[in-house]
């Protein structure tokens, strides 16, 4: 049986996490294909599907910002944000769709050209809080992936598969352009928003990628 997303990860609403995500909302064919997808997972036991503006692929949640402090994360951010802008990373694709916890997810690749970003996250929040306090994928290892639909209490796991099983959408491509460390709390939709506290750009020292702008998406 697929538990609720939010009750699998001890999310409560009137709470706020420090997260460090790569956005996706300005990447054209990411929203084409997501827009695909969207009417194939209006389904009994899932939230309703992410819209763009809310897609992101997690690189760390943090915790909580009663328990990491403004100034800490601050401080992490500025010794990041260099290591970040000297990265290389070439265009990347959704290359498989799966049911993660009941979730909807789709797979990144080529997986181990995001991988450094998820070593820089930890080495400099290492830096700043500790070993013990540095918080880590609770996956074992780092799974690049974006969740396009989250979970509810559900026995329904075979009809969306078979739906999706049944589908012939082309995977998006994209450029993962900067990495944001924003302030994230999930909403009585089954979503996530947030405010944007720094976003470092990717690549910008002999890489491809070039962002300009930033704020509250």
């Amino acid at each position: 049986m697929a538990i609720d997303h939010f009750k699998a990860h001890y999310y409560q609403k009137d709470r706020v996490d420090w997260n460090f995500n790569i956005l996706l909302d300005d990447q054209p064919d990411v929203i084409r294909m997501v827009n695909e997808y969207a009417p194939l997972l209006v389904q009994e036991g899932l939230y309703p599907s992410i819209p763009a503006k809310w897609l992101h692929m997690t690189i760390l949640r943090v915790g909580l910002t009663d328990d990491y402090t403004e100034d800490e994360m601050y401080r992490t951010a500025d010794i990041l944000a260099p290591k970040l802008a000297t990265l290389k990373l070439p265009q990347l694709s959704f290359d498989s769709w799966w049911q993660w916890g009941g979730n909807i997810v789709f797979h990144i690749s080529p997986h181990d050209d995001i991988v450094p970003v998820y070593n820089a996250v930890i080495e400099s929040l290492r830096q700043v809080v500790g070993n013990d306090r540095t918080a880590r994928t609770p996956h074992g290892n780092f799974i690049p992936h974006v969740s396009l639909a989250y979970t509810k209490d559900h026995h329904n796991e075979m009809k969306i598969i078979e739906v999706l099983s049944q589908s012939n959408i082309k995977p998006a491509r994209f450029y993962a352009k900067s990495l944001s460390l924003l302030r994230q709390r999930p909403t009585d939709d089954g979503h996530y928003e947030w405010q944007i506290v720094k976003d470092m750009p990717i690549g910008v020292d002999g890489g491809t990628n070039i962002l300009s702008g930033s704020g509250m998406r």
